[in-house]
């Protein structure tokens, strides 16, 4: 087989593979700013979910989940399962910046760990967050420590 065959023939492979993939919105799930599924709003009225985790209280079951406008503003969220009673929580550390991170703190099963950033490009304070949930509604925010992008 021929060099020039071979690369023909990938570069076939290739853009086959690349026209018939699925597009990456497929998947994704679409709330709105009262924090309820809408998978039928347009991209200026839609939060497009960017986390979802479950966890419970008391045998109780609840979703916490954080969703990201357009802008990257973020919004975050509780419900119980399938997006039933959703609610926003309103945390002013959360609304006033951008979500780097969030994970379920190892260290309680209730809790979650943001990591917020105050603005976008080099050197802008970034604050790591403990956001308790074991009340879910009182929601408490402890601040954990602060630092400088690119640091």
């Amino acid at each position: 087989m021929s060099k020039t065959t071979l690369a023909t023939g990938l570069v076939i492979s290739l853009m086959l593979g690349l026209l018939s993939s699925t597009p990456t919105n497929a998947q994704e799930t679409y709330i709105d700013n009262t924090c309820k599924q809408n998978q039928q709003l347009d991209e200026f009225d839609r939060f497009t979910v960017m986390y979802k985790s479950e966890f419970k209280i008391k045998g109780q079951t609840y979703w916490f989940y954080s969703g990201q406008y357009i802008d990257a503003s973020p919004i975050v969220c509780i419900s119980r399962p399938g997006f039933k009673q959703a609610k926003p929580l309103k945390i002013q550390q959360i609304q006033s910046g951008y979500i780097d991170k969030i994970g379920k703190d190892p260290r309680h099963t209730t809790a979650f760990l943001i990591t917020i950033r105050e603005g976008n490009g080099s050197y802008v304070p970034i604050t790591q967050h403990r956001l308790n949930l074991s009340t879910p509604n009182k929601p408490v925010m402890t601040k954990l420590r602060t630092w400088k992008s690119g640091q």
